[in-house]
């Protein structure tokens, strides 16, 4: 007698017939969907206080290139007033600022700018 199993034999495209047909593309929702979408992204997570933040994805640092970590001491007062303008600037999506790193780049940028002045 043997302990051997029948095979199973699938059928991966059985039911694709019977599927509906895709509906049609809405052109008034599109364009909303698509300035929605940085916001209702799965990059998106509801914090504590119910504020929509985004998270920094560690892709999104290396594509850009930012590849090396900056360690500085600063007091916990700096340190709030720092996270608290950057997040400011990287929740206002006009800014163009998606993460500290880059934040801290245009602070520099605009302190070299009125240097100069």
């Amino acid at each position: 007698m043997s302990n051997t199993r029948p095979p199973i034999k699938s059928d991966f495209m059985a039911g694709f017939d019977e599927l509906s047909p895709r509906p049609e593309k809405d052109e008034e929702t599109t364009p909303a969907l698509l300035s929605a979408g940085p916001e209702l992204s799965s990059n998106t997570r509801v914090s504590s206080n119910q504020k929509l933040t985004r998270r920094i994805d560690g892709r999104k640092l290396r594509s850009r290139g930012a590849n090396i970590q900056m360690n500085i001491k600063v007091t916990a007062e700096e340190k709030e007033m720092i996270l608290r303008e950057a997040s400011k600037h990287i929740q206002d999506l006009s800014t163009g600022i998606k993460n500290i790193g880059e934040f801290v780049v245009r602070a520099v940028e605009n302190y070299r700018a009125t240097e100069r002045c």
